[in-house]
């Protein structure tokens, strides 16, 4: 079994609820995303999961397994009866190399 990371972006209706976006968020966790890395919270809309691949699967089959987790998760807080409209998303899957958050620069004075 081969083991791959998957980072996801989404972007949600602006007129959607704060309790919605929350409930999204819980949902998503609750499906093995993980919305901090080494204890600092991700972005606001961003997420990431380790996922496992069998031989036959590819970096597609991961892909497309991400893009129902968003699906479902949004449509568990619709059936909750939450407004909420997934506007655009994101995915990369990737096999190796480094990832984690950035620090991002200082402020400029002034």
């Amino acid at each position: 079994m081969r083991s791959f990371i998957a980072t996801m972006v989404y972007d949600l209706h602006p007129d959607t609820p704060l309790e919605s976006r929350k409930l999204l968020r819980a949902h998503l966790v609750g499906r093995r995303w993980q919305d901090r890395h080494d204890g600092a919270p991700m972005p606001q809309s961003a997420v990431w999961i380790r996922r496992s691949a069998e031989d036959d699967q590819t970096t597609d089959d991961l892909h497309a397994a991400c893009a129902r987790d968003l699906r479902e998760a949004a449509a568990a807080v619709a059936q909750a009866g939450r407004p909420i409209q997934v506007m655009r998303v994101w995915i990369q899957v990737s096999g190796a190399g480094t990832y984690g958050l950035a620090r991002p620069a200082p402020a400029a004075p002034g």
